[in-house]
Order: structure tokens, then sequence, then C-alpha cells
């Protein structure tokens, strides 16, 4: 039985919702960093980047508005073995983003408990303590998505309109009360240049800053218009936040004083950067903004770890009714909340905070693992147009080839600038997941599974593809023996080739595919 609660504009603020989270409070000082001025570029690029790849999303989720729909995609268009590892790395990705908003809470909070963060390096780690308190911040997180996705998406449309006012309010006082223009020239406008402003885009956060509007994806199951609704939510944030992003990072680098930058951007550093923008505040005599920032800092990534805690739920029961999960996954309490799903990822999460207990490295390792499900998104939409054309599409990707091929050149390009230190963890996550999926097939439920393995057969080349870009290339700890420009034209030739052997392995159209999707119950 259906039951779509979520409607139009409950759906934009979810992805808004889901966008301004930590990324704003800590990403234009790391970018700032990474890129200088050029920072500027860096957020315009990441932002047109994720419209591209989105709107592959815009036109799969309206044609199969399914809850966990980026998990569901795949399966429809290339079977199990490639929706399996597209939805295993959607779900990783997913689950860390609570623990990744939960850990930028305490690091803020850290400002006046300053036991709960230790400085290492340029990066902060969370203490035990810190660790403890994030568990129990958790708790609370899970225990509100406990009484559905009605509450949660009521909860968040209060949260989002505080979480739209802050940032625009702290952009405009910063511009008013400081703007030096010579801190665009005086080290130059682009001091790494282009690498630095590519760098920015998964190590300060940039894209992460983006890829808030997924929940949208995974609730469309729920919406009560989704045709509509989908197309309109994702577009919608995207260019908010972009413009909104644009205006903070721009009063960030304005308000920085010229003597904090004479050794260079990537040397800046003041008391309280480990709250950027609160220190940034008080550090201007702001003291009552720094107030209202440090609240923020509570709201903002509450508000966004409190979606993703129900959205990463409905990836657990996507992959189950896909058969990659037991059973019990689905299984519903009285208010239609997945509860055993919710809190098998709340200690799944637990476990990321042992190897990624920093801000940072955590959240370009979900960059990685996001960037490579989503991969799958522009391959799965032009692959549907050939099994499944008569599908009706009420939103329809103009030129729909060249963009497909565009979004999964972006996704390649996104995954090698993560850099090798991040993308051979990936590596070791998704050989986790094959072998859960190994052990999974032994149970009664696992002999059922059918994997599909003529239509996944590019998965082997493309991540060997990636992994040797990665290894050779110039970015977070490769060789470096791939010059710098030529790897674009490299990626480019090598995602051509993966996208049309992709295409080439695709399901073959039968008729039960189209009752199949509108079978399909939701939560």
């Amino acid at each position: 039985m259906q039951n779509r609660t979520v409607g139009k504009t409950s759906l934009l603020l979810t992805a808004i919702g889901g966008i301004i989270g930590s990324g704003w409070l800590f990403g234009p000082y790391y970018a700032a960093q990474m890129a200088g001025p050029a920072a500027l570029i860096s957020w315009i690029l990441g932002g047109l980047l994720m419209m591209v790849i989105a709107l592959t999303f815009a036109e799969l989720s309206a044609m199969l508005p399914l809850v966990g729909g980026v998990a569901r995609f795949s399966h429809f268009s290339h079977g199990t073995l490639v929706s399996f590892t597209m939805s295993w790395c959607g779900w990783i990705s997913s689950i860390a983003v609570a623990p990744i908003e939960t850990m930028a809470l305490i690091q803020y909070a850290s400002n006046y408990m300053p036991e709960l963060v230790v400085k290492a390096g340029t990066s902060h780690d969370l203490t035990p303590l810190g660790i403890g308190i994030a568990a129990l911040l958790m708790l609370c997180m899970c225990y509100l998505n406990h009484f559905g996705i009605r509450l949660v998406s009521k909860t968040n449309n209060s949260i989002v309109l505080v979480k739209i006012a802050i940032p625009i309010l702290t952009a405009l006082i910063f511009l008013g009360t400081r703007f030096e223009i010579d801190n665009f020239t005086s080290q130059g406008f682009a001091p790494f240049g282009l690498q630095g402003i590519l760098t920015a885009l998964p190590a300060a956060g940039v894209i992460f800053s983006f890829i808030g509007y997924t929940p949208a994806i995974m609730l469309a199951g729920e919406s009560k218009n989704p045709q509509r609704n989908i197309p309109f939510a994702i577009v919608g944030s995207l260019l908010f936040c972009g413009a909104l992003y644009f205006l903070i990072q721009l009063a960030f680098l304005g308000s920085v004083e010229p003597s904090m930058i004479v050794n260079g951007w990537k040397t800046v550093e003041f008391a309280g950067d480990n709250g950027p923008f609160a220190g940034m505040a008080l550090h201007l005599g702001l003291t009552w903004l720094a107030v209202v920032l440090f609240v923020d800092a509570v709201i903002s990534p509450f508000g966004t770890a409190l979606i993703y805690t129900s959205a990463s739920a409905r990836m657990n029961y996507a992959m189950s009714q896909n058969g990659y999960m037991p059973s019990w996954m689905q299984k519903l309490n009285i208010n239609h909340s997945p509860t055993i799903a919710i809190w098998t990822n709340y200690l799944l999460g637990l476990l990321l905070f042992l190897p990624f207990p920093g801000w940072q490295s955590m959240v370009t390792f979900l960059i990685s693992a996001f960037i490579l499900s989503y991969a799958v998104g522009p391959i799965s939409c032009s692959s549907l147009r050939k099994i499944m054309p008569a599908a009706e599409r009420p939103f329809r990707l103009p030129c729909e080839k060249l963009f497909a091929i565009a979004a999964f050149y972006f996704c390649n390009l996104l995954a090698y600038w993560t850099g090798w230190e991040t993308f051979y963890k990936l590596l070791i996550a998704i050989a986790v997941g094959y072998l859960f999926l190994i052990v999974y097939k032994q149970t009664k439920a696992g002999k059922k599974l059918e994997l599909n393995f003529a239509s996944g057969l590019w998965l082997a080349p493309y991540y060997g593809g990636l992994a040797i870009f990665s290894y050779f290339g110039t970015f977070g700890g490769g060789q470096g023996l791939i010059p710098f420009g030529w790897d674009f034209v490299y990626i480019f030739l090598f995602s051509l080739a993966i996208f049309y052997l992709a295409h080439a392995s695709r399901m073959k159209p039968t008729e039960p595919h189209e009752k199949k999707t509108e079978e399909l119950p939701v939560i």
C-alpha cells in the first residue's frame, strides 16, 4: 500500500536541507587554503558538474519514483552485479553522512569544550569523549526517525528555514563589516593554479556540499507527485545552494585580514579556526554573530544528519527489495519507518569514526563512494532509453546521450581528483561488499539472486582503470607519472570506452520490466 506524504515544498526543502549542512561551515575555509580566491571558481564548477549529473537522475527518478531510487535504477538497466556494486557504494556513503555532520557539530562545540577535539596537523580529530557524544547525538537522530518520514519532513521544514537564513545573514554581515578587495590579488587570484581549484572540489568539501540533493531521489517513492516534484527539487536546490555558497565564499575571502595571508593562503589560520566562521566573527568583533553561528553549528549539521539517517535506511530497504540484503530490512513499524535498517546503519556509522576521526578525511572518502554510486546514473539513464522505450518520462532529458556521457566523464574526474590515498580505501570497501555478497549468496535468500555477470563485465576494467589513473596521477598521494592536463584527455577517452561498453552490456528489453516498476511497494 502506498503512503505518499511528502509534498513539493517539503521535497525541495529536504534537498536544500540535505545540501546546507556542515559544508558551508567548513568548506569556504578549506577551499581558500587550497585554491586561494579562485575557490570561487571551485564552487561554480562544483555546482555545474553536479547539475549535469543530477539531471540524469531527474529523468530516472521521475520515471521510476521508487524508495531508495539510487539503488534501484541500475537494477533495471544492468541487473544484480552492477546494481549491488553501486548500491553498496551509495549505502556506505549515505551511512557516513550522519557521522560527518555530527563530527562537524562537535568540532564547532570544541571552541567552548576543547576536550572534544585534538588537533592533528591541519585537521581536527575527535577524542574518545568526542566520539562518545557523537554516538549519543546519532542515537537521538535514530529515535526521531522511528516516528516516520512525516515527522522528519516536518521537523526538517522548520530547521531548513533557519539553515537558509543564517548563512545568508552571515555572508551579508561579513561583506558589510570588512571586505578587503586586495585579498583577491595580493597573492594572485589562483595561487595554486587549476590543480588547486580542482583539488578543492573533493578535498575541501565543495562537492560534499552539493551532494545533499540525494534524499530527494531516495524519498521519491513517498512523494505525492514525483513526476513533477523530483526534478523541481533537484534542480531548484542546486541552483539556490550554488548561489548561496558562492556568496559565502566571497564573504569569507574578503573578511580575512591581509596580515593572515602574507605567507600565502595555504598557511592562513586564526584563533578559533576549528570553527572557521565563528572564529572569524570573533576576530571581526561580532560576538553576537559568533554565538548565532555556534547555535547554527548545532542546527545545520543535525538537520542534515537527521535527513540522511532517514534516507540511508531507504537504501537498506531498496537493497533488500532487490534481494541484496535480508528481507527483515524491509520491516516497517507502525509509523512506516524501517526501524531495523535505521539501527543497523547507526551501529555501522559508529565504526567509521575509527579510520576517519577527522571531518576532512571522512568527507573525502564519502565523496569518492558517492561519486562511484552516481556514475551508474548516466549509464542507466541512457540504457533505459533502449530497454524501456515506451515508459512514461515526465521529465525527458534533451540530448540524452551527450548529457549522459558528460555526466559519466565528470563522475570519473571527481573520483580521480579524490586521490589515491582515498581511492584505494574505497576499493577495499568494495571488496568487502563482494565478500558480503559471496557469503550472502550461500544463504537461502541469496541463492535466488541471478548475478547477471554478462551485464556487469565492464566493472572490472572500469575500477581497474580508475585505480591505475589514481595511482599514477598527480592528486592525493599519486605517483605523478601522468602529466597534469593530459589526464583530462586520458580519462575522457577511458570514460567514452567504458560508457559504450556498459551501454552495450545492458539488460535486454523485456515486457515484465515496466510492470514490475509499477508493482513495487513503497514505504
